[in-house]
């Protein structure tokens, strides 16, 4: 998911939107041959959007228009290695700039809760948490603490309107093809760039950041992969990110239902944060 990571970095909300708002004007090519007007969840869908799909840069675009648009859903982030994490729960992301997410994730080989309220992490959340934390059920853990901007960074690896942006614009798309995802007939295409490239084409990323950016993103591979899975509302039911490295068997998967649905996620109370100096109770 580092891939996911960079484009945290590099979309504020003037530049993401207009990003996709660029990418949501591209036009199709003269060989569209027309979407996924068959999948029985298309009916009433806009047939200009469903024609989209033969292309596509404009698909990757219209389906970041149609996310940006339900502003939330369910989601569920699963990973190759039960000990690399994942987790169940909610997102939300109206305001690029503040993702808010609820989730409950494999931690350590521990179920345990993580809510993220843009710029703030908090980890516990139950009963179990409340045991270490003297009854508390949540620690909020500072922009300082690296266990916190990892969670925050999951937050970002959420947002479907930063990862379709992104894709849209890498150098090496395809449509793979029609396919049948849990019932639902989508359709899969493919988005592959040097990670170099990519990395160069973010300028309004400090030199600096850059450098960091690419360092991380190539742990993963000098060549990055994205597949998406799009049903005929140009809705994102599932995509997946992996490097060169190791390839496709080293794939983590993200996948939305529910758009539009979610609750409001809030931080907790304050009166219900425990000690960050008691974190390392809660993981033991």
């Amino acid at each position: 998911m580092r891939a996911v990571r960079l484009a945290s970095a590099v979309a504020t909300a003037a530049v993401l939107l207009g990003a996709v708002t660029a990418c949501g004007n591209s036009k199709g090519g003269n060989d569209a041959k027309g979407g996924d007007t068959k999948a029985g969840d298309a009916k009433g869908a806009d047939p200009i959007a469903a024609a989209l799909t033969a292309d596509p840069k404009a698909a990757l675009s219209a389906a970041a228009l149609v996310m940006q648009k339900a502003g939330n859903g369910k989601v569920d982030m699963i990973s190759p290695d039960d000990a690399k994490g994942g987790g169940t729960g909610s997102a939300d992301w109206k305001d690029p700039a503040k993702v808010s997410a609820d989730l409950v994730g494999d931690i350590g080989g521990k179920k345990l809760k993580i809510r993220l309220v843009g710029a703030d992490a908090y980890f516990g959340g139950d009963d179990t948490a409340a045991a270490a934390l003297g009854g508390k059920h949540w620690v909020k853990l500072p922009a300082s603490n690296e266990t916190g901007n990892g969670f925050r960074t999951v937050g970002q690896m959420l947002n479907p309107v930063v990862v379709l942006t992104v894709a849209a614009q890498s150098g090496k798309l395809s449509k793979v093809g029609q396919e049948s995802l849990g019932g639902v007939q989508t359709t899969h295409f493919q988005a592959v760039e040097e990670t170099s490239v990519l990395v160069a084409g973010m300028s309004a990323l400090p030199a600096d950041q850059r450098q960091a950016v690419q360092k991380t993103l190539e742990e993963d591979g000098k060549t990055l992969t994205f597949d998406f899975w799009l049903n005929g509302k140009q809705e994102l039911v599932q995509y997946q990110e992996y490097g060169d490295s190791n390839g496709a068997k080293d794939a983590a998967t993200v996948k939305y239902s529910d758009l539009g649905k979610a609750a409001a996620i809030a931080a907790p109370a304050a009166a219900d944060l425990g000690s960050e100096a008691d974190l390392l109770k809660l993981l033991g």
